[in-house]
């Protein structure tokens, strides 16, 4: 019973096939991360050309979107049914400030900062809201 609890609060589901889906932002997020690091445009191209659970319209997700993963009541701050490294995401979104800069999110105690489009980051992908 609290497992279900669990689930219907946090609103992540387990499709098990690799994939998260998030019932309350409709976004389908992929379980586990690769296990390389990658550049911004590395990981754009990686999400573009994934093909995962039958589908292959991923794409690398906005920084908003990232941030509907931080939880903080846990540590790692990120649910548990994800997978997850101690180290940056990639995100899409530019930085307006610094043109060589993207949103970055670290799931450990400084979830939002930005680093330069060549630095080498994990990815999470993502369909759902803006896929076309």
């Amino acid at each position: 019973m609290s497992d279900l609890r669990a689930l219907i609060e946090s609103g992540l589901i387990d499709k098990e096939d690799g994939t998260i889906f998030d019932t309350t932002t409709n976004l389908l997020w992929q379980q586990v991360p690769i296990d390389k690091r990658l550049t911004l445009q590395e990981a754009v191209d990686y999400c573009k050309s994934l093909t995962l659970a039958g589908h292959n319209d991923w794409r690398l997700s906005t920084i908003e979107e990232l941030k509907t993963l931080i939880n903080k009541k846990y540590n790692p701050i990120i649910d548990p049914i994800f997978k997850c490294r101690l180290s940056y995401y990639w995100s899409s979104s530019t930085c307006v400030d610094d043109p060589n800069g993207a949103w970055i999110a670290h799931f450990d105690d400084l979830p939002l900062c930005y680093g330069n489009k060549t630095f080498t980051c994990y990815v999470r992908a993502v369909r759902g809201k803006n896929n076309v």
